[in-house]
């Protein structure tokens, strides 16, 4: 299968193949066609005109611009996507970390236990010594 561009061509095909091509003469609209053109051309620039009257009422009227409400609205909607920009970029990593026990925190409220059952046991045992000698003088 041999292609257009790998033929062997003559030099005399070489030259039909870029001669250039002969253009058809150029029509100039006949004397008929003027009205209708200049009627043509007379609506086109009517609508330019009036294009050009609603351009400048337009560039007249001022834009208020957004209020510092939609101005702070846009800025936290963008701290957000940039929040989950920084998110998408970073690699997925996986923590490991030990749960954390607090140990409650003594206050002076904790030493009244102890004290108290401390004289409990003193109370109990004087009492026990005191009822054992008791016991022995009394036979």
């Amino acid at each position: 299968m041999s292609s257009e561009s790998e033929r062997k061509l003559s030099l005399e095909e070489l030259r039909q193949m870029n001669m250039p091509q002969q253009l058809p003469p150029e029509q100039y609209p006949a004397a008929t066609d003027w009205p209708e053109l200049s009627a043509a051309l007379g609506a086109i620039g009517e609508l330019l005109a009036e294009q050009n009257l609603t351009l400048e009422d337009l560039s007249r009227r001022s834009y208020p611009g957004p209020t510092p409400k939609q101005i702070t609205e846009l800025l936290q909607e963008m701290k957000a996507i940039h929040r989950l920009l920084e998110q998408a970029g970073k690699k997925k990593e996986r923590r490991f970390s030990l749960p954390r026990f607090q140990l409650p925190q003594p206050t002076w409220t904790w030493l009244v236990v102890p004290a108290a059952l401390l004289g409990l046991w003193a109370l109990w045992y004087g009492w026990a010594a005191f009822w054992n000698g008791l016991a022995t003088l009394l036979p």
